[in-house]
């Protein structure tokens, strides 16, 4: 088969596509069914799954096509063809009759339809495409066509699909979500989501590359595992030979013009279609387009790529020195490259150093700028190191110490970063400086007070910039100092959340924003901040408002603030979170974080650790463990939001949820570890699920008591969130005193999960059957199945306890339902939320017989008790079942009586 795909191994997002070919191939309405689909995207794999499908009802007559005998008259059909003399070669009538003959004495009498599986079917010969046409349109066989989507199927094939003879199917390349799945199984466990999102941009979803790119990976090392997560490791090595030849096999003979327009668009893509065809051959670039190696999209420039990113890589290294310098002439006589996508103008400019005609130092250095934005450390030094304008030389410095911090060389470029700011003698330069030695600061210890040196420090530069100026009242100056005054006390905001001071942060993030100075960078980070502290204290709804509109600013300025999206997607989602819209966090990553992966570090860990939060909160506990595992592994490669300490805290007690209690151990001891990094938020959240995890091995009623001292101190300190955290997990570990003062903090939240809370508390405060009914219901309604779970175990208690046995069994098989939803809830400190559905073993015994109709006297002569004691345990059992006959006891014999 063409492709080089492993038959046998399961496919990856084409169950659907298999089930609607083999319905296709064996129905009545379609004679066959052509697969079209560029080579590697797995269609050779996906005939073999349906020939399998089909096997039993078919006769399988592969047929391989080739360049090679394209030009031979039914050269590929020669396999069957063995009774025709040398005479009759050229005959058709002769041909078909040696066909048929192979046919019927290869069917041993059996009536299964012939199924002629034609792969690469682009390249069959003439004459044999027409004898399979006539053959199918008489009914004397089925067709499988293969063909590349470029030239496409045979111009007989295609008037039989035209006809409605032939199903056409397109296979597309993976989705991002099934490169992920290819990952998992290929590598045999869990995968980080930006390494899957980075594998998905080098193979561009072709199954072939991908299994090349992953085989390579795992033996150059480039793909480590750790803690049983994959993560990559350094640098991406150079492609496999093997991998290049496959590519390489695409651009044989092609003429010197065609490999004219292939070199410079490796060079220089995307390019306008305008400026290709003036820098090459017109035909070529025609040529190319219709045999699938180029892409024209639409628009009003028509920009030209190669249809597949690995192309260009293979390309350029085959390209020499001189070649690509007179390549390189061309292209600037007539396209400006600046104005091309992230990637393509690293790449333009990359090029550029490489055959000694670098741009000039301003493009250099927005080049090490969007480098460092795509967390690209070794062009971001390359191109700022070849920085040499005295006036730019400050900038390139930063742009050095930003990529050695991404690096975790911190102290290097601390050094390079105070070096920047004793000197510095502008404004921006002093902006641009000072948030890095922030960033700095965050990565470290006593990062509050540090922030705050920082901010003396910027507001004293910004007055000697001020005071060493021709014209101090300039109003360029003023503008500049007023716009720096309105930084740096932003700074002061972020220090103060940091804290956990929210109230205080709020109201010098609303001064700032009020100043009519407020610049829309500034406008962002103050809109982020004062998302967080509105969120942090239960005006949730408020605070997603105001990162939302930061979250726009960001969105209408094109690539100027692209940089601080993690900075802001970071505290809306918290926001978010806070307020239980776990759709809108669903939506946002999906269209701003899976789908544009801007680098293999960029939104490391952030990804997971929503999807866990987001499936604990749910109350789906397996789920919750795998992604915040991997969300831990992954803030181990980033954490520049330095949200470690809550994701440790968070996969704790998601482990200890599950029963995972050697993982749990080993979270908790690392928390304690790094308990004094990240924000105050951040560690307090981590540690009240420590506490709450910790119940599993120094008991409940330890746990209970720090919870609430947790809780005490967070609401004395105006942190309203973290106060209603703390009290709900105490209520999780049995406690019933947190009721009243979590109904007290939760009723002035704002959103679903607010509401929520408020009315399990209410009703648990009240102990009303009924009100905790309603609670469920509305807790289940807004995804919390958990707390639904919770409601309903209580509601069963106080029933049975009011004798109400009737209604208790009616709300414990709603009970039942919301726990097989929980995804395995196994720990013993929430063994109230399951006791009142979990059978003994004396019970399981009892109940297996009365399921196979023993009587309550064989019962209990088996069981060696009393048939009154029998009598008793079921009731228990029916009652804990929510049941009222024996005909529904799991594994019960409906035919039986007892």
């Amino acid at each position: 088969m063409g492709e080089h795909i492993d038959g046998g191994q399961d496919l990856v997002g084409r169950d659907d596509l298999v089930e609607e070919v083999v319905s296709a191939l064996s129905g009545s309405q379609y004679l066959g069914a052509i697969l079209i689909g560029e080579a590697g995207v797995g269609k050779t794999a996906l005939a073999r799954t349906v020939a399998k499908q089909l096997d039993g009802n078919v006769s399988l007559l592969p047929v391989s096509a080739s360049p090679s005998l394209r030009k031979v008259p039914f050269g590929a059909l020669s396999p069957y063809l063995h009774s025709l003399s040398i005479n009759d070669v050229g005959s058709s009538i002769a041909v078909y009759r040696s066909l048929m003959s192979h046919i019927e004495s290869s069917s041993n009498g059996s009536k299964k339809t012939p199924l002629f599986l034609v792969d690469d079917s682009h390249e069959l010969d003439d004459s044999t495409s027409v004898l399979l046409s006539q053959l199918v349109a008489g009914r004397r066989a089925r067709l499988l066509a293969l063909a590349r989507d470029k030239p496409g199927p045979t111009s007989e094939f295609s008037a039989m699909q035209q006809d409605g003879l032939l199903r056409r199917y397109d296979v597309r390349p993976l989705t991002d979500l099934e490169v992920h799945e290819l990952c998992r199984r290929e590598l045999g466990g869990d995968v980080l989501a930006s390494v899957s999102a980075t594998l998905a941009k080098m193979s561009g979803g072709n199954p072939m590359f991908l299994l090349a790119l992953l085989r390579q990976g795992k033996r150059s090392g480039y793909l480590g595992v750790r803690n049983k997560v994959w993560r990559l490791v350094g640098p991406a090595p150079p492609l496999d030979v093997s991998l290049i030849d496959l590519i390489k096999a695409r651009f044989r003979r092609r003429t010197p013009s065609q490999m004219s327009v292939l070199e410079t668009l490796a060079l220089a893509e995307p390019m306008p279609f305008d400026a290709l065809v003036h820098c090459t051959d017109r035909l070529g670039v025609s040529e190319l387009h219709d045999d699938g190696l180029i892409s024209i999209a639409d628009g009003r420039e028509r920009l030209v790529t190669l249809s597949h990113p690995l192309y260009g890589e293979v390309i350029r290294q085959d390209v020499p020195a001189g070649r690509s310098l007179t390549i390189r002439r061309k292209v600037l006589d007539v396209f400006d490259q600046e104005s091309s996508t992230a990637d393509g103008f690293l790449r333009f400019v990359a090029w550029g150093l490489d055959c000694g005609l670098p741009p000039d130092d301003k493009t250099l250095l927005r080049a090490a700028v969007v480098a460092n934005r795509l967390h690209d450390a070794d062009f971001a030094l390359r191109a700022s190191r070849a920085v040499h304008t005295p006036e730019l030389r400050g900038n390139a410095l930063v742009e050095i110490a930003r990529a050695q911090m991404t690096r975790g060389h911190l102290a290097y470029a601390r050094e390079i970063v105070d070096e920047v700011l004793d000197q510095c003698t502008g404004f921006t330069l002093a902006k641009e400086a000072s948030l890095l030695s922030i960033a700095l600061r965050v990565r470290g210890e006593d990062a509050p007070n540090q922030i705050r040196a920082d901010v003396v420090r910027w507001e004293h530069i910004a007055e000697r910039i001020a005071a060493a100026a021709d014209s101090p009242d300039d109003p360029q100056i003023r503008l500049g100092l007023a716009v720096s005054r309105n930084g740096y006390r932003i700074m002061e905001g972020f220090a103060l959340n940091y804290e956990g001071r929210f109230r205080e942060a709020e109201a010098i993030l609303r001064d700032v924003l009020a100043d009519r100075y407020c610049t829309d960078e500034v406008r962002l980070a103050g809109l982020s901040l004062l998302g967080e502290a509105l969120g942090s204290t239960g005006r949730a709804l408020e605070g997603t408002r105001a990162s939302g509109e930061a979250l726009q600013i960001i969105a209408t300025h094109g690539n100027q603030f692209v940089g601080h999206t993690e900075f802001v997607l970071t505290r809306h989602f918290t926001s978010l979170a806070h307020a239980g819209l776990w759709d809108d966090i669903e939506e946002l990553l999906d269209t701003l974080v899976r789908s544009k992966p801007s680098g293999p570090t960029s939104f490391t860990g952030i990804t997971e650790l929503s999807e866990g939060l987001i499936a604990l909160r749910k109350g789906l506990m397996s789920s919750a463990r795998t992604s915040l595992i991997l969300g831990v592994e992954g803030l181990r490669e980033s954490d520049s939001n330095q949200l470690m300490p809550m994701a440790l805290g968070l996969a704790a007690f998601s482990c200890t949820m599950v029963g995972d209690t050697t993982r749990a151990r080993g979270y908790a001891t690392e928390f304690e570890g790094c308990a004094s990094l990240g924000t105050m938020q951040a560690r307090l959240l981590g540690k009240v699920h420590v506490v709450a995890a910790n119940a599993l091995f120094q008991g409940a009623a330890r746990s209970i008591e720090e919870l609430h001292v947790l809780a005490r101190k967070a609401e004395a300190d105006s942190m309203t969130v973290l106060a209603v955290v703390a009290l709900e997990l105490a209520g999780r570990l049995g406690d019933e005193r947190c009721f009243e003062p979590l109904a007290r903090l939760a009723r002035t939240f704002e959103g679903p999960e607010g509401a929520v809370l408020t009315a399990m508390a209410n009703a648990a405060v009240r102990k009303d059957p009924a009100a905790l009914m309603d609670a469920a219901e509305l807790a289940q309604s807004c995804g919390y199945l958990l707390i639904a779970a919770e409601c309903l175990g209580k509601a069963v208690r106080y029933l049975s306890q009011r004798g109400e046995e009737h209604k208790s069994r009616t709300v414990q098989q709603k009970l039942n339902t919301i726990i097989g939803q929980l995804e395995g809830l196994q720990s013993p400190q929430f063994e109230a939320v399951r006791s009142t559905a979990k059978l003994t073993q004396r019970e399981r015994d009892i109940a297996k017989l009365a399921g196979k109709g023993y009587s309550n006297r064989e019962i209990a002569d088996a069981q060696g008790v009393s048939v009154r004691t029998v009598e008793g345990h079921l009731y228990r059992i029916f009652a804990k079942l929510g049941i009222t006959r024996r005909e529904e006891l799991p594994g019960a014999d409906s035919s039986s009586t007892g």
